[in-house]
């Protein structure tokens, strides 16, 4: 296996455990040397705390459609109940509290750390009651995030699976399902008040056992990460209030003179698949197999159609200018304080580390361009007196890749200002030219693109005829897409072979608990209960069964090793004054002043993001940065 990846074969669960009951020893051993005097808890204070807050949602007022900020601020939210669960094993004591958030001291809370599962979520719920003066202000919470915490170990985000998964305990949410739409009182009423308290601190405590169980595993620099995740998420984007006003006017025209042109309008739902295949039948035409949004069956069926029958360019229309509106009302429904998006965004939302949306509303999938006259990405700008840096990494997981493989000959071709694409030309395509290959040779710096896109993670003829059409724009023939998969693993014998050491590392591990891949850093991807099966080689990451093989492996790698390269760059950016508002994939956007400073600023942050962390010596980093007065890409 290559130095720059190590292989832990052992059972995680099981370290994890003995790693939090030697921790357990050490206290206990440090209580009996103090313990004389320690007859209650240490100044009546624990340290850290879990918490959970109970409130009252309902289809239209709930996280999902308003975002943690504006529901938890929401005078139809009823912040009814609080759970605080801790304890401190150097004494033996324990704090527990479920009831009325008004009728507990908070103070004794100053300086604390509060543990929630879904941090976002209840720190919401702690600052509206700031807000309220229910909870007095400056108390100086610290806040941690179990959900942040079981993904971080590749296990589910939600609390009643991460239950399951990492402690063997069966939850039920039934309780919780139950009083959606319905108030507290009318619950108490129902007799449900001593359920709802056995519910609420049932979760508080179950958190506990969470953070003590996973704890050990997570670094004070994936911490730093959850937290910055949530700042950032909060802190929100400045919206033009204006464009998104006439965006939503200009689609709600789009959407209703399509609506006078779809003929089953005003007898069934407009989107109703049985009137348009009824439709379809009568024209003599096939009908798409789903309606559903992002449906390539359906584009396709539209572009096929679309000149020919004006229904079917209304039902583009619609189905478009309609899935637009949601995206933008969606945005709407999360400002707050004038012009402030807060939004959602999931630390590692995916099993490799990366980045997802969250809470109803995905940042990191606004439509590109305009559509109908209407630029989402636009909308977001930054606040008064101050302008926006954006800096992309260039075709940072192909580099990544070829560090990871310790490709020295594609390394030496990556020199500054030369596209990965270029670079794999003439690494092994026997590109030999002084001009750049765009310039000199188009046809093979797509093919080139289409190989390096396309091959690296083990693709076979059919994948690189798709992939090649979909991001290069070349139509390849069955023989001639097979060609190029030989001639990429005969001439990339480096990564061909991490394809196969990972490989056998999880056909070594079948039947095992589980292992883990250590990536360059502290981190690692972790894989449990490795089996065969009907489907191939698989294992669970977070919650779900999934089939593997050696590119697929080599993919989560480099993913999640691009990941550590982005996640690198947002702390020495924070650590150097900067404020990023958010960034997707690949692609940070810093707000700076708009002022005679902004293009040293945009050439700092350039230079922090093409600067490798130290612990990937040799890789080659480029990225885009620019300044700009709206978001844009």
């Amino acid at each position: 296996m290559t130095t720059r990846i190590s292989i832990d074969n052992s059972n995680i669960r099981k370290e994890l455990e003995a790693a939090a009951q030697q921790e357990l020893e050490v206290l206990e051993l440090e209580a009996i040397a103090k313990a004389a005097t320690l007859t209650d808890n240490e100044d009546g204070h624990f340290g850290s705390y879990t918490i959970d807050f109970e409130t009252s949602f309902s289809d239209d007022n709930s996280v999902t459609t308003q975002g943690p900020h504006n529901y938890a601020r929401d005078p139809r939210t009823d912040i009814y109940m609080v759970a605080i669960y801790s304890e401190d094993p150097r004494s033996g004591c324990t704090f527990s509290y479920v009831g009325d958030p008004r009728a507990i001291d908070w103070t004794q809370f100053k300086g604390a750390t509060f543990v929630a599962h879904n941090a976002a979520f209840d720190k919401a719920c702690f600052d509206a009651l700031v807000e309220r003066g229910t909870i007095p202000d400056g108390l100086g919470i610290e806040w941690v995030c179990t959900a942040d915490l079981a993904a971080h170990h590749s296990l589910p985000r939600n609390l009643k699976d991460a239950a399951a998964a990492a402690l063997g305990k069966e939850l039920s949410k039934e309780t919780r399902a139950s009083m959606k739409g319905v108030s507290y009182e009318e619950a108490c009423a129902k007799g449900m008040e001593d359920e709802l308290k056995e519910y609420c601190l049932r979760d508080a405590q179950t958190c506990w056992e969470l953070w003590q169980a996973l704890r050990e595993g997570w670094s004070e620099r994936e911490q730093t990460l959850s937290r910055m995740t949530r700042d950032m998420a909060e802190r929100g984007i400045a919206v033009d209030l204006d464009k998104l006003t006439e965006g939503r006017e200009k689609l709600g025209r789009i959407i209703a003179d399509a609506v006078t042109r779809i003929p089953w309008a005003g007898k069934s739902a407009i989107l109703s698949h049985k009137a348009l295949r009824e439709k379809c039948a009568e024209e003599g035409i096939e009908a798409p197999a789903s309606l559903a949004e992002g449906s390539e069956a359906c584009s396709a069926w539209e572009e096929k159609y679309g000149n020919r029958y004006p229904w079917v360019a209304a039902m583009r229309d619609y189905r478009k200018a309609n899935a637009l509106d949601k995206k933008l009302a969606a945005l709407e429904n999360r400002i707050h304080d004038g012009n402030i998006f807060s939004y959602g965004l999931k630390y590692c939302g995916a099993h490799t580390g990366r980045w997802s949306g969250d809470a109803g509303f995905n940042i990191q999938n606004l439509p590109r361009g305009e559509s109908y006259g209407v630029d989402m990405r636009g909308m977001l700008i930054p606040r008064p007196g101050y302008t926006f840096v954006i800096s992309d990494l260039a075709q940072i997981e192909q580099r990544v890749l070829s560090w990871l493989a310790e490709d020295t000959g594609m390394l030496e071709q990556l020199t500054p200002g030369t596209s990965v694409y270029e670079a794999h030309a003439r690494a092994t395509m026997g590109y030999k030219g002084i001009e750049r290959l765009k310039d000199a040779d188009p046809d093979l710096y797509r093919l080139a693109k289409a190989r390096v896109l396309g091959l690296g993670y083990g693709a076979g003829a059919a994948t690189f005829q798709r992939i090649a059409k979909q991001m290069a724009g070349l139509e390849v023939s069955a023989a001639e897409a097979q060609a190029q998969v030989s001639a990429f693993r005969r001439s990339n014998p480096k990564v061909t072979a991490l394809w196969a050491k990972l490989e056998q590392a999880f056909r070594i591990n079948i039947g095992k608990g589980s292992f883990s891949l250590g990536l360059p850093g502290l981190r690692q991807l972790r894989y449990y209960n490795p089996a065969n099966t009907a489907d191939g080689i698989t294992a669970t990451v977070q919650g779900k069964r999934c089939s593997f093989f050696g590119g697929k492996l080599t993919e989560n790698i480099t993913s999640a090793t691009a990941r550590e390269v982005l996640a690198d760059a947002l702390i020495r950016l924070e650590d150097a004054g900067y404020r990023v508002v958010m960034h997707v994939h690949d692609e940070v956007v810093v707000e700076v002043p708009d002022d005679e400073h902004q293009i040293n600023a945009m050439r700092e942050v350039h230079e922090i993001m093409t600067t490798p962390p130290d612990w990937m010596e040799g890789l080659p980093l480029e990225a885009d940065t620019t300044i700009v007065t709206k978001y844009a890409k």
